[in-house]
């Protein structure tokens, strides 16, 4: 595997996120029951695997690297500014939750920050993908290059929890696709 496709794979697990986001959102606001647990998993995941592990591998490694080639840095740029956009609706959203857990009623709130998280992830992938299809298509990076860049995303796996940590949050995608409420 080399870098490039390391940060597609990740989409593809992103973008069910986004698609859980969604449906539960469509769920709230039609008043369907969904437990607040399950919300909270929702959100953590936003957080811990989408902002600190997968854009912490972009910002942290791939974008530095990516910045002075083949003249991506207004790209990049982008996509920094849409991560930072992505990190205030998650804010937004467990701020809400905090709120509803806490007996307000901030259901609607929820709802909306699902949403609005869902067609950023939707939105935001499809762009990284296509930056990520140019790369590969250029044939930008090294071997070499790609080799340090996966080293790198081992020191983002680590700060994320380790190895065990992103496999539990891998497998907690699919628990929660799973539950009768995304089934309904």
């Amino acid at each position: 595997m080399n870098a490039t496709r390391d940060l597609k794979q990740d989409h593809i697990l992103i973008n069910r996120l986004g698609k859980i986001a969604k449906k539960c959102s469509d769920l709230l606001y039609t008043n369907v029951e969904i437990p607040i647990e399950d919300i909270k998993i929702i959100s953590m995941l936003m957080n811990e695997f989408v902002d600190k592990f997968h854009h912490g591998k972009e910002e942290r490694a791939y974008f530095p690297q990516m910045n002075d080639k083949n003249s991506f840095s207004q790209d990049i740029r982008n996509f920094l500014i849409e991560h930072e956009l992505g990190r205030r609706i998650a804010k937004m959203l467990y701020q809400s939750l905090i709120s509803w857990d806490g007996g307000a009623d901030s259901r609607e709130r929820v709802a909306r920050f699902l949403n609005a998280y869902s067609v950023f992830i939707n939105i935001h992938t499809e762009k990284e993908n296509m930056f990520f299809d140019a790369i590969e298509k250029k044939n930008c990076l090294s071997e070499e290059e790609h080799s340090l860049l996966l080293k790198h995303f081992e020191s983002c796996r680590a700060e994320a929890g380790g190895r065990i940590r992103i496999e539990q949050m891998t497998t907690l995608i699919g628990c929660i696709e799973e539950r009768a409420w995304m089934n309904s």
